[in-house]
């Protein structure tokens, strides 16, 4: 027994010992530095996706064997540079660019799935949200918090967490980013890398700027965009410098407000980088004419013409090759980082921490100390902190310390109250707008207090608390209340207005909460609805129907959508059932027993190859008395989810149809000829009976297809759609502008 703790006692040992030298980024280049020969630099300018180019003519240089001593770089440049001198050749860092869905890391969103699943009702309905401080809106420091290029980096440079003087990488590195506050540049030549690299290319007011060493960074291309002067202070002898920055406009250029500002804040860089260019004995500046910053789909194209400018100077590069070759040395050999496919976590560090609970944060993260871990779980806990909300970025880092692993997880706390707008047109319900104020921590730790209002036809009011224990899996209190008002057409399967309602609904519910995942949630509680209909029949009778009753409800959720707007894949599920207790309460309608009502939505979404998307939806609602009043039953008809009573059957108008019980099944096909431009083919079928035994009766099929086109854009969907039914020949149209509330 003895023996066999003293084993593995010496393989953690083991691993411990290759750990520290991962950590401490100690790698060792293979050619043997004669220290006569003169020492070359490379300096790569910043400007956005153009910066790619710079792997082309690394390519180049690899080629000839042409051994890099110095590095400097700016933005993007720092980013190629900073991989290269960790040890990652030309050819490794084409295939990471390649891989990187560069849309999604400036974007700056997390997968949907990670996001708590409380908080998923929330994602995606509002067009701003601001900071709410001091009773005052604060505006964002930038755009994008930078929380997916922090990621991207820190996964890329796991090798070098613990080393933190860049000039101990396998080449010495340094990146220039700008002191926001003095306009001055700042040298990065030591600390975490992934935070020197990210300050480099924090384009202002589009990325958040980042602290380091008290100084508020930003991208280092407003001030010294080609570092050339940088990498010979450095100590380089000859300086390759790699221009990708955008030159000046001509006169016939500056047509546009937009380019007259931009060559405003322009002139003094133009006039540094001009300084820069004379530094270099070998100046390489790809055509980048007809890209910009952007052009991230690119990528295949800039990095030929980084081979193609160093190719028009190959000349002068193989001189270079010669007398370097005099000095003796021929070949240029770089170790690659290792992999991380696990690693032994001694202890865990939470920085930052201020208000937020310490245990919310271990309990979403689920990494134990003294455990073997590997670099996807790190990834997942991470992403499931950032998903609670709380934080306007969550990142990592693993360092060595007396002779332990310690990962370190640093949070930046959101300002604990945020108002957020949204604003949404469907041609049911007409424009809307939404406004909101979600506070956290208020009332409680782990607490939120949501004050919600849609200003529309159909006006809401929503007060909603929710607070979580620190008991698992996560289970937590809920009060809702809730009004809202809606002008309803109900048709009774006619083709004209039957009974016109007015009705206002009062809720108040409380519920005992679990998220047992990042996709489910369970509630179960009592509710109290109040009800008042303000009716006219079709013969222009008017009077009142007030409606209350207390329910005992339970609810699971599941979600696993990887996109709110048009998912690619995963899947909803919705289930509700409510007991109707009618006796508690009096009322102008009283039911002669107890009831049940239950309901349920699903959807699932499907890729199939890279354009097409096959969704299929299936709902069913049954009420277990016939004994029920007309305003209390279920409806379909239209294209919206609207509330828990109403469901989607396209091809008929909103609320057509109202019954007992129903059971809805659709099949939709999604074609995206271009990027987030859609074609849209759905069909649909239902059974509708208020008796549920007759339920499935051919005669009370009913039938509705529609197509339409819609798109993605940064207001959310738009979409337009015609459809048609198997009960008339009346073509229904839908259009809606906007994320759906």
């Amino acid at each position: 027994m003895q023996f066999r703790q003293m084993k593995w006692n010496l393989v953690i040992y083991f691993y411990l010992f290759l750990s520290f030298f991962e950590l401490n980024g100690i790698q060792v280049n293979a050619q043997q530095v004669n220290t006569n020969r003169p020492r070359i630099g490379l300096a790569l300018s910043g400007g956005g996706a153009k910066g790619m180019a710079h792997i082309g003519v690394l390519k180049i240089l690899e080629k000839h064997n042409i051994p890099i001593d110095y590095i400097t770089g700016t933005s993007m440049g720092s980013i190629v540079g900073g991989l290269y001198a960790i040890g990652y050749s030309a050819d490794e860092i084409e295939l990471i660019a390649k891989d990187i869905n560069w849309t999604e890391v400036f974007e700056g969103k997390i997968s949907r799935k990670v996001i708590s699943v409380e908080e998923k009702n929330e994602a995606d309905k509002y067009l701003l949200e601001f900071p709410f401080k001091n009773g005052k809106i604060v505006l964002p420091k930038g755009v994008i918090s930078g929380q997916k290029l922090e990621m991207l980096l820190a996964k890329l440079t796991w090798s070098v967490h613990g080393q933190n003087d860049f000039s101990k990488l396998a080449i010495p590195f340094k990146c220039i980013a700008t002191n926001i506050e003095t306009g001055d540049a700042y040298v990065l030549d030591r600390g975490y890398l992934p935070d020197a690299l990210r300050a480099s290319m924090s384009i202002p007011s589009v990325f958040a700027p980042i602290e380091i060493d008290n100084k508020l960074l930003v991208d280092g291309g407003l001030v010294r965009n080609l570092p050339a002067s940088d990498v010979k202070k450095m100590g380089a002898d000859i300086i390759i410098g790699v221009n990708v920055g955008s030159p000046l406009y001509k006169k016939d250029e500056l047509n546009s407000m937009v380019s007259i500002m931009d060559q405003a804040s322009s002139f003094r860089n133009a006039i540094l980088t001009e300084d820069e260019k004379k530094l270099c004995n070998i100046l390489i500046s790809p055509d980048i004419t007809g890209y910009s910053a952007a052009s991230f789909d690119a990528i295949d194209s800039l990095i030929s013409k980084g081979e193609k400018a160093a190719l028009e100077l190959e000349k002068e590069i193989i001189q270079l090759s010669n007398k370097l070759k005099s000095y003796g040395e021929t070949n240029v050999s770089i170790k690659s980082p290792s992999s991380l496919h696990s690693i032994f976590i001694n202890n865990i560090q939470i920085e930052g921490i201020k208000n937020v609970s310490i245990k919310l944060i271990n309990s979403k993260l689920n990494i134990k100390d003294s455990s073997w871990v590997d670099l996807k779980s790190i990834e997942k806990g991470v992403d499931r902190i950032f998903g609670t909300k709380f934080f306007d970025k969550v990142n990592y880092r693993i360092i060595q310390k007396e002779n332990q692993n310690i990962l370190v997880i640093r949070v930046y706390e959101k300002p604990f109250s945020r108002i957020k707008i949204g604003a949404n047109y469907n041609n049911y319900l007409n424009a809307s707008l939404l406004l909101n104020g979600t506070f956290r921590n208020i009332l409680g730790e782990g607490s939120k207090l949501i004050l919600s209002g849609k200003l529309s036809v159909a006006p809401e009011a929503i007060i909603d608390y929710s607070i979580f224990t620190k008991l698992k899996p996560s289970i937590g209190f809920r009060t809702r209340f809730e009004y809202f008002n809606l002008l309803e057409n109900i048709y009774l399967h006619k083709d004209s207005v039957n009974l016109q309602l007015n009705r206002h609904d009062f809720r108040m519910k409380m519920a005992l909460v679990s998220s047992l995942s990042n996709s489910v949630y369970i509630a179960i509680g009592p509710e109290v609805d109040y009800r008042s209909f303000n009716i006219v029949e079709f013969d222009q009778q008017q009077y009142s129907i007030n409606l209350s009753y207390f329910k005992l409800f339970s609810e699971l959720f599941i979600d696993t959508y990887d996109r709110t707007i048009y998912p690619n894949s995963g899947l909803s599920l919705n289930f509700r059932a409510n007991y109707i207790i009618d006796e508690l309460i009096q009322s102008d309608f009283s039911y002669d027993e107890n009831f049940w009502k239950i309901d349920i939505a699903f959807k699932s979404y499907h890729p199939i190859g890279e354009k097409f998307n096959l969704n299929y939806e299936l709902y069913g609602a049954s009420i277990s008395t016939s004994n029920i009043s007309p305003v209390d039953k279920y409806y379909l008809g239209g294209d919206l989810m609207y509330k828990s009573y109403i469901f989607p059957m396209t091809g008929f108008r909103f609320m057509e149809y109202a019954t007992n019980n129903l059971a809805i099944g659709g099949l939709n096909i999604r074609f995206e000829p271009w990027k987030n431009k859609f074609i849209l083919i759905q069909a649909n079928g239902a059974f509708i009976n208020n008796d549920i035994e007759q339920l499935f009766n051919a005669n009370d099929f009913i039938f509705g297809a529609a197509i339409g086109i819609g798109t993605s854009t940064i207001i959310g969907p738009i979409e337009a759609k015609i459809s048609k039914n198997n009960q008339n020949d009346r073509i229904t149209g839908w259009v809606q502008i906007g994320y759906h509330f």
